[in-house]
């Protein structure tokens, strides 16, 4: 990595002194051109090129922009264009926990920015120079969920938090957020005005089959919008102890005056002190009426008893009745406890997962019309001995029809979950020929260190990929249980001794981030990190109950886990992997004592990291060689955005934010905006590339040559140019007093 000098930190201080006297309350714009040069601008970009249009840059997730120009022959002429301050907590949630900054990929549309900070301030730049063009404070309190059985509301947003549509109220553009008041948001993005806002969720008696002392937490949940057809689908978060609520997603027709609610299905059975009363063969019935059911196994035990056999998936739906009733009957515990969990629970539930986190969920195109994909958490607690058999359906992504809620199909990731390795985080979708037929695919990553190849319509495992462990390695205890092994499927702990025990991939898991794809090469690139930590059992009792994970989490060596400092074992590989065989095409290690979180970006042959320590890193999509590592200052813990400003010009928008999860100083966070700087006249770069753009089967093959001028601005020889060093500077260090702070109304 490249990083400044003390004398060269000093010297910008100084400088950023005289430099911050003409820039309060406004963006920092450094030397850069507002307008595109005009070589570049001959060719005229498509939407798809211009926009940014989803936190993972379109609606099939794939974290990926199809413009060229801003590419692997120019992208070491990538500079600073202008720099956004962002405000800090509201007076109002100064009491509340919670990040700072933007903890979500921005969005750029039509050449405006639109995020939402982790505090819910939501706002529209303009792309050309980072000018406010409105900004609202949504009206979230701390008490804003009293009496919901959710526990203090938590500031913290991911990419599966916001959506935008452009066919509803009229063909408003309208940008949404699921907020953690649990409230979602319908936003003008034109003007800032609401068009509409509603709760969907009141509480723990509001969700059919729930123990009323079941809890949920304050954190926002994902949304998705379906805007064809007017239906908005949400849930809750889950806590990590046994009592964690049932396990729900409601649909919502937003057509409707007021908003109604279309259904509401579940995926975890009625809690035993529900007026359904606990049913154990709840799960049984649920696979039989689903089309498809599905369950990791993963490299599990082999013929000799010991680790590493071969890998695959238990269909549910071609076991006999015999073996399913053996597998799945009370599933998580809820009838059949023994004297020492009523002893503890007082008769309620064992335990329960709740809805994934992270990235978005998705929409089926094309073949898969009509049906939603969501992903689930980790189980709650994460270990206890009161739980038998797969819980069914933890860690794991299902498969939805929008209109009725009927669950179609799902693929658990991991059987009798045991290390907090949830299925949240990353979901995309795209085309592949398999078996010579043209089929539509879910690429889905899980905490557990396992990416995976789905057919869209069955749920069924096209293939699986892990890193092999001369990569990263894998403890004895951390590979995937057998469902048909009852043994396994009770166990307490994942190490069954109940041992402290070093767990590699640990709880931060070898993917907490979103990954991305390429049409262009039919790659996919996936940043795996190594973070283990030791992990010890803790027996659950009456005493801790409600508050209980059933494990703490500590450094490999004893000391602070991750998030409270960073550790020199620490590190992440990032990969290529080629989405028609499940190989590894490349590979590129990454020394980092924060491990890796937040996701990467590619376009024009580059693949984006942002890391904690500050730099932005640029890799040579096709290879993995390192084009540039550019060092911006502030921690990054968010995967760039990539689109244009009205005029055409491409940015690199990248947020400097700091926040519940965050290895780097904590800054009220910044939006960033990159783009070519100082471009030699007359350099040429010319791409070919042969792509399906879509999850349909829409190929195109084109060749693009990029002829540049000079451009005005940061010269490309030093790191940023002196006033923008200065900027940098303040950031990393935190620069509370030195910087002015916006308003919070427009």
């Amino acid at each position: 990595m490249t990083f400044l000098s003390r004398k060269t930190r000093m010297t910008a201080f100084l400088v950023s002194l005289l430099f911050l006297v003409s820039s309060v309350s406004a963006p920092m714009v450094m030397g850069a051109s507002n307008s595109m040069p005009a070589a570049l601008a001959t060719k005229p970009l498509s939407q798809l090129e211009a926009n940014w249009s989803a936190a993972t840059g379109n609606q099939f997730n794939q974290d990926y922009n199809p413009q060229t120009q801003i590419n692997s022959s120019n992208i070491q002429y990538l500079g600073l264009s202008w720099l956004f301050p962002l405000p800090t907590h509201p007076t109002a949630l100064l009491s509340v926990a919670g990040g700072l900054g933007v903890d979500s990929a921005p969005m750029i549309i039509n050449g405006t920015i639109y995020f939402v900070t982790q505090f819910d301030q939501v706002f529209a730049l303009n792309a050309a120079n980072g000018n406010v063009i409105w900004t609202d404070v949504l009206p979230v309190l701390p008490n804003s969920t009293a009496g919901h059985g959710t526990g203090n509301i938590s500031l913290h947003l991911h990419d599966g938090n916001v959506q935008f549509s452009t066919k509803l109220f009229g063909n408003t553009p309208t940008f949404w957020v699921s907020a953690p008041d649990q409230k979602v948001y319908a936003i003008n993005a034109l003007s800032g005005k609401y068009e509409l806002n509603f709760s969907d969720f009141n509480g723990i008696a509001t969700v059919s089959g729930n123990n009323p002392t079941s809890l949920y937490t304050g954190t926002a949940t994902n949304l998705l919008v379906d805007q064809n057809r007017g239906i908005v689908i949400t849930s809750v978060m889950s806590g990590s102890s046994p009592a964690t609520g049932r396990c729900f997603y409601r649909g919502w027709n937003i057509n409707a005056n007021p908003v109604t609610m279309l259904w509401e299905t579940y995926c975890t059975p009625p809690q035993p002190g529900s007026t359904l009363g606990p049913d154990p063969a709840w799960t049984i019935k649920q696979v039989s009426g689903m089309q498809h059911a599905w369950i990791f196994k993963g490299y599990g035990r082999n013929s000799s008893g010991g680790y590493g056999g071969p890998n695959g998936a238990v269909d549910l739906k071609a076991l006999s009745p015999t073996q399913l009733n053996s597998t799945l009957y009370d599933d998580w515990g809820y009838v059949n406890q023994s004297p020492a969990c009523k002893a503890y629970t007082g008769g309620s539930s064992t335990g329960s997962t709740a809805a994934g986190w992270g990235a978005p969920w998705l929409l089926g195109t094309g073949p898969t019309n009509g049906l939603a994909f969501v992903n689930t958490n980790n189980r709650d607690p994460y270990t206890s001995p009161c739980i038998p058999g797969p819980n069914l359906w933890s860690a794991s992504i299902l498969a939805l029809n929008e209109t009725t809620g009927q669950w179609v199909w799902g693929f658990q990731a991991a059987a009798h979950e045991v290390w907090d390795w949830d299925c949240s985080w990353w979901q995309a979708m795209g085309n592949e020929t398999i078996s010579g037929a043209n089929t539509q695919v879910i690429w889905k990553t899980c905490k557990d260190g396992y990416l995976y190849e789905l057919n869209a319509q069955t749920g069924a495992l096209i293939w699986s990929w892990t890193p092999p462990t001369s990569f990263l390695a894998r403890c004895h205890w951390c590979y995937m249980l057998d469902p048909l092994n009852r043994t396994e499927m009770t166990f307490p702990f994942f190490n069954p001794s109940l041992q402290p025990t070093l767990m590699y991939p640990g709880a931060a898991a070898e993917f907490e981030d979103e990954s991305s794809y390429s049409p262009a090469l039919n790659y996919i690139f996936l940043a795996a990190q190594n973070v283990p930590n030791l992990a010890q059992y803790v027996a659950p009792n009456s005493t801790n109950y409600r508050t209980n994970a059933g494990m703490t989490l500590l450094g490999p060596n004893g000391g602070p886990l991750l998030g409270t400092g960073p550790s020199p074992l620490n590190n992440f590989t990032v990969f290529a992997v080629s989405a028609a065989t499940g190989q590894i095409v490349w590979n590129h290690f990454q020394a980092s004592q924060s491990g890796y979180r937040g996701g990467l970006s590619n376009s024009g042959n580059v693949v984006f990291l942002t890391l904690s320590s500050g730099d932005l890193v640029m890799l040579n999509a096709k290879d993995g060689t390192l084009i540039k590592d550019y060092y911006i200052g502030g921690p990054l813990n968010v995967l760039p955005s990539i689109g244009a400003t009205t005029s055409g010009q491409m940015e690199v928008i990248v947020p400097i934010t700091a926040g519940i999860v965050s290895w780097g100083t904590g800054v009220p966070g910044d939006i960033v905006a990159l783009t070519l700087q100082n471009v030699p006249a007359g350099s040429t770069n010319t791409i070919t590339t042969t792509s399906t753009l879509s999850a349909s089967a829409q190929t195109s093959t084109s060749t693009t040559t990029v002829t540049a001028s000079g451009a005005s601005g940061v010269s490309s020889t030093t790191l940023y140019g002196v006033a923008a060093v200065a900027a940098i500077f303040i950031i990393a260090t935190g620069y509370l007093a030195l910087r002015g702070r916006l308003k919070t109304a427009p």
